[in-house]
């Protein structure tokens, strides 16, 4: 399979063709000039140098972000363009992802703590796993202070490789701050190591794609969006919004909350069902703004937890609020040694599988005729602990 793969994600412009996990050939430049000159004219050259054209791409593969806003838009604009023309499919691959395999080229097994600087002591990053072959997300993307991103570093097991742009002495003196405070608990420490020298983005983006791709993940193109873990300043600045995402223990008000404003929620759960499960499991919601716009319940019994609900509000679908529930859920579940993580999904909710998929979950069975004559596909997340 062949992969075209574009990155126009940051001041660099990289595009690359592999075949397969063979890199065929890659281009890239820094020469100040604007992606929407350079992007066209890199492409015509990289598929002429390769004796190819867009007839021989098996697959499109794109950074969606996090980055620049405008980089990020004619990236995704071309691999759009390309994709409907000639009927190529297409995947967006997030910027922190992209790293964290580019990361996985140079070490292996490891997790992977990728970070992109968002100025004014702020990253956009994720923690990534990569064990025994088998990729999955620890920490989904956010944007944070550095301060505050080094609290999740805290309790990664294997050995933990930074990736990324942002101040190596600055997240040095506080990681080593956060390693005294774990020796002090008697915690075991892994090694740690600021990964230089890795290989241009647009090689990570199109390892990604293709993995993905062969797990049967798949975008059509009116769903391949950019990736902004926040608006611009000005925008935000101007609508005097907070970037603060909470996530928290429900309590009985918020439950009322949520009441009000059923049918924000779709679910296939009656309120009163809810209700009920609510006395019966932990539930947590997540909140901007003091705004409920999700809510996730859990059961533990021993060493495994069931997924009981989880639900975005339907005006906040591709937000990312799912995504955040599913981090702190994993992260929970690390804290707590749960040794696996069981829920079951309606067959046709793809892109529910799809976001499942990405935090390491796997088909393991199926209820037949489970939601009213549609089958349930029971997933299962296995933790390392």
């Amino acid at each position: 399979m062949k992969i075209l793969s574009i990155d126009t994600s940051s001041s660099i412009c990289s595009i690359a063709v592999l075949e397969d996990n063979k890199i065929l050939k890659e281009m890239h430049n820094n020469n100040q000039k604007e992606h929407s000159e350079t992007l066209m004219p890199m492409i015509n050259e990289l598929l002429k140098s390769l004796n190819i054209t867009l007839d021989d791409i098996n697959l499109i593969a794109c950074a969606k972000g996090p980055g620049s806003f405008t980089g990020i838009r004619i990236g995704i604009a071309t691999a759009k363009a390309f994709a409907d023309a000639k009927n190529i499919p297409v995947i967006g691959v997030n910027s922190l992802e992209a790293l964290a395999y580019c990361g996985v080229i140079q070490k292996g097994d490891g997790e992977y703590v990728s970070i992109i600087d968002a100025k004014n002591e702020n990253v956009y990053f994720a923690i990534y796993k990569m064990k025994n072959g088998k990729f999955s997300t620890y920490k989904n993307p956010e944007a944070m202070a550095i301060s505050e991103m080094i609290t999740y570093v805290d309790n990664l097991k294997l050995p933990t490789y930074f990736v990324g742009d942002a101040e190596i002495e600055k997240i040095e003196q506080l990681y080593l701050a956060q390693i005294a405070k774990e020796k002090a608990n008697s915690n075991d420490i892994c090694s740690h190591e600021y990964l230089q020298d890795l290989p241009p983005l647009s090689i990570g983006i199109a390892i990604a794609a293709l993995n993905k791709y062969n797990m049967g993940i798949r975008e059509n193109t009116e769903d391949l969006f950019p990736m902004y873990l926040r608006k611009p300043q000005a925008q935000r600045q101007k609508e005097g919004m907070s970037d603060d995402i909470s996530i928290l223990e429900m309590s009985y008000t918020d439950l009322e909350k949520i009441k009000l404003n059923y049918d924000k929620f779709p679910n296939i759960w009656e309120f009163n069902v809810l209700a009920e499960d609510y006395n019966d499991s932990k539930y947590y919601i997540i909140k901007q703004n003091e705004e409920i716009y999700g809510f996730i319940g859990i059961r533990i019994v021993f060493e495994e937890m069931e997924i009981m609900n989880v639900v975005t509000r339907c005006d906040k679908r591709k937000e990312g609020f799912a995504s955040n529930l599913f981090s702190f859920i994993i992260r929970y579940a690390h804290q707590n040694k749960i040794e696996k993580i069981n829920l079951e999904v309606n067959e046709n909710n793809i892109q529910a599988i799809k976001l499942y998929k990405s935090f390491g979950f796997e088909e393991v069975g199926k209820r037949s005729k489970y939601y009213n004559g549609q089958d349930a596909i029971l997933m299962t997340c296995y933790i390392e602990n």
